[in-house]
């Protein structure tokens, strides 16, 4: 998972977590305020009715001021008020939950309850706020409080991962700079658009070390190509002394034998040297992409060159090709040698009385080139590493070194064609070239 998602869905996670734990404790705390503002509305009440008692006399609510009592509830028995005159021993002050029964109908209060002293005489003040009005209004906080907090959520996860998109935005740059990167040659160190420090570092730290490891890149081909080139001479040398010695007639039967085997050595460790030398003169881009190449012709040309190997092992093989797309920037001679490392593989791990087909298909502007063989295959752990220089099974003709399909990947580097190798042992190997410009 990438590190963005991974920081939005913390991000959310958190985010969810908090409202959760909000959604179970909003009740309670919305229970808490509404009872609170109601015990302030009581006594702002409370303020209110002496303020009539101060500026009418008590006889506003009581009609002689000693027996009679006062008591008024409003339409929908909501809120009421009361007074009467009481004991002063039966004064206790306080606010409490309590039932009072009006007109036959029994409804819960929150009530006020105060007594005080008037012209020598006590008198208990009540002041009530029906609890089904409490509940509703803190219902009703309850389900905004919650719409606000699902909003609240919604909106910052929304800006949590527009920031971390742009937060990580040079991240992603340089992501896709070492996706893009195919060969340490083609990497271009460039400066990161951004004042984060760390992204700057990382991304001098990775300009750094693409620098050292393009200086090795350069060295190593140079010295390949270097070491190839200079062996290549005394190795001739050699061959054409062993060519003199084999044509002098004195040269006795026995001595004749180990000379053609030093021979055979000897080309051997010349076709080495000239792959070698062939891979890094293409990846030093010493050959030229400048030729028209018909797709068609050059299959026809590899099979035609091929026969003579595929008849001494009885093996046939056909073509068949549904267009003849001609290829606009490429290298005929090593796209030769490519499809001939790949059908001649087919035919030296191919059985006796097999076949190798050659296929091609379009796809949208893309060109696919398989060749099928019905050879001993390859298990499914060594196909990773049939590309690797030297690595190779065993060769039934002893002279494979593991440099062919080596050669058959970087002309295809070369060339922007994408290899696609699937096998099954004891059935063949497909072999597929994907070439992406036509």
């Amino acid at each position: 998972m990438k590190l963005q998602s991974k920081l939005t869905l913390f991000s959310a996670a958190t985010k969810i977590i908090i409202l959760l734990v909000l959604v179970m404790v909003l009740p309670s705390v919305v229970n808490r305020v509404a009872l609170y503002s109601t015990d302030q509305r009581l006594l702002q009440k409370k303020e209110q009715v002496f303020d009539i008692i101060e500026e009418r006399g008590i006889e506003s609510f009581l009609s002689d001021g000693t027996d009679e009592t006062y008591g008024s509830y409003n339409l929908l028995k909501e809120e009421f008020i009361s007074m009467e005159p009481i004991d002063p021993s039966q004064i206790n002050n306080r606010i409490e939950n309590t039932l009072r029964k009006v007109e036959n109908e029994v409804v819960e209060y929150r009530v006020l309850s105060l007594g005080f002293e008037l012209h020598g005489a006590t008198y208990l003040l009540e002041i009530g706020r029906s609890l089904d009005t409490i509940r509703e209004t803190s219902s009703t906080l309850q389900k905004y409080a919650l719409y606000f907090l699902f909003s609240v959520v919604l909106l910052t996860v929304f800006m949590d991962l527009a920031f971390i998109k742009v937060l990580l935005r040079p991240l992603t740059l340089i992501l896709r700079k070492l996706q893009r990167i195919g060969h340490p040659d083609s990497f271009k160190p460039t400066p990161l658009p951004t004042n984060t420090s760390d992204f700057v570092f990382l991304n001098e730290t990775i300009n750094a070390m693409m620098g050292h490891v393009k200086e090795a890149f350069r060295k190593e081909k140079e010295f390949i190509g270097n070491v190839s080139h200079e062996l290549l001479t005394p190795i001739s040398i050699l061959q054409n002394r062993l060519e003199n010695l084999m044509a002098d007639p004195a040269v006795p039967d026995t001595v004749l034998l180990k000379l053609v085997e030093n021979q055979k050595t000897l080309h051997r460790l010349k076709s080495i040297i000239q792959a070698l030398l062939l891979i890094s003169r293409i990846e030093n881009e010493q050959y030229l992409k400048n030729e028209r190449v018909n797709l068609l012709a050059l299959v026809q040309d590899v099979v035609d060159e091929i026969s003579d190997r595929a008849e001494l092992k009885n093996v046939t093989i056909s073509v068949s090709l549904s267009q003849s797309p001609v290829l606009q920037k490429a290298n005929y001679s090593l796209l030769f040698t490519m499809l001939f490392n790949v059908v001649n593989n087919a035919i030296k791990y191919n059985k006796e009385g097999g076949s190798i087909h050659i296929s091609g298909v379009r796809k949208d502007t893309r060109y696919e080139l398989c060749v099928s063989d019905t050879g001993t295959g390859i298990a499914e752990d060594q196909l990773p590493k049939i590309f690797s220089r030297f690595k190779r099974t065993h060769a039934p003709d002893g002279e494979s070194h593991g440099l062919g399909l080596a050669i058959v990947q970087t002309v295809a580097k070369f060339h922007r064609i994408k290899l696609d190798v699937s096998s099954e042992p004891g059935k063949g190997t497909d072999f597929k070239l994907l070439f992406k410009e036509l």
